[in-house]
């Protein structure tokens, strides 16, 4: 599967919502991580310190919840070589997908109060 979702001036959250449920309902095994990465960058988050094959995540918004409550979300890293970094699309779905839509939901409503 191409990742062809751009991040630009004219990015909405909703443009950034569609592309977050079409990975998820993407009929591949493995989703590349780089695009994430830049995604997760413009919601405001940002990567930090992690062991292992472990990628970690932190975002603000995330604090307090439940499941997050340092504000920290990871997924693990498929090593097959090279330099490209991939995660399995059943691991997008269950540590990615669910922090990913809150912080985007959070964001609206933020914008929404203003």
């Amino acid at each position: 599967m191409k990742f062809k979702f751009k991040i630009d001036e004219n990015t909405s959250l909703d443009d950034v919502q569609k592309e977050l449920d079409s990975l998820k309902k993407a009929s591949t095994p493995e989703i590349p991580l780089g695009p994430l990465r830049k995604i997760i960058e413009y919601l405001g988050g940002n990567e930090v310190a992690a062991t292992g094959s472990s990628v970690r995540f932190k975002h603000e918004a995330l604090k307090g919840h439940p499941y997050f409550r340092a504000g920290i979300f990871q997924v693990h890293k498929i090593h097959k070589g090279g330099n490209l970094e991939l995660i399995r699309k059943s691991d997008y779905k269950k540590y990615l997908y669910n922090p990913l839509i809150y912080i985007i939901a959070t964001k609206k409503e933020q914008k929404n109060e203003q």
